[in-house]
Order: C-alpha cells, then sequence, then structure tokens
C-alpha cells in the first residue's frame, strides 16, 4: 500500500514533526493514545506505542529508523500488526514536500477481523495522519 502527500512546508521541519514521537500523543491525540520511548541509540528508536488503527486501539512496540531529513522507517515489533514494514521518504518538491508511506502490512488479532476491509482502514487513516500533520506545520 503506497500513500503520497504534498504538504507545504519545509521538508525538514515535516520530517521532525512526524519523528517528534513523545510530542504525538499531544499534537494528533485522535490517532495516537500514549508513546513511551523504550530506547534511543544512534538513529535508532524503540518505542512502545498505544495507538487508534483502523477504528481499533493498538498496542504495540515499533522500532524507528532515523535517516533526517528524507527516511523514516518503521517496523512493528510485536502487536497485532507484527511484522509490518513502513517506510516514509520525505521528497523537496516546488510546492513543499512531498510525503511517501509505503507500507507491507501484516494483520493479525484485532486487526484480522476486520479483515481485507482493514488496510483500507488503514490507508485512510495515514491519509487523515498526514492531514493534520499538515496543518500543525503549513499554520505554524
Amino acid at each position: 500500500m503506497k500513500v503520497t502527500k504534498i504538504i507545504k512546508a519545509e521538508r525538514s521541519k515535516v520530517f521532525n514533526t512526524i519523528t517528534d514521537f513523545e510530542n504525538l500523543p499531544n499534537s494528533l491525540p485522535e490517532f495516537f493514545n500514549s508513546i513511551k520511548i523504550v530506547s534511543k541509540e544512534g538513529n535508532v528508536t524503540i518505542i512502545e506505542e498505544s495507538i487508534k488503527m483502523a477504528g481499533r486501539d493498538i498496542t504495540q512496540t515499533t522500532k524507528h529508523i532515523l535517516t533526517p531529513p528524507e527516511k523514516h522507517e518503521v517496523l512493528v515489533m510485536t502487536g497485532d500488526a507484527k511484522g509490518s514494514h513502513i517506510v516514509e521518504t520525505y521528497e523537496n518538491v516546488s510546492e513543499g514536500t512531498k510525503v511517501t508511506v509505503d507500507g507491507d502490512f501484516k494483520l493479525s488479532g484485532k486487526l484480522k477481523l476486520v479483515g481485507f476491509i482493514a488496510k483500507r482502514k488503514i490507508e485512510k487513516n495515514i491519509n487523515e495522519v498526514m492531514d493534520a500533520i499538515a496543518k500543525i506545520v503549513e499554520h505554524e
């Protein structure tokens, strides 16, 4: 699944907002219930998070690999999306920043219960998160 959005803001600002993990529950409470940094070493951060995905509350552990400001890679280590791999890329374009989210989602548990609809809901969630990020960075 691939989602692309143009955000009318500087690339580093978009990247820094999306990867400011500790503040996501404050800035995007409709998507993030809680985030706890488990470890941070170099460009790798391990996070325990409670998020809202596909209409469900999901608790999972994720590994984030940052290559600022052009790439953010997420590996889901535990939870109903364990084994999922998401790559976000940030590209300078004349209008601002082109954000591409390319996700290979593996679903089980609560997410598998909603079947094929879950991936559509996840895609919708990603679009909604990007719209919310755009509102934050475009209006600062």
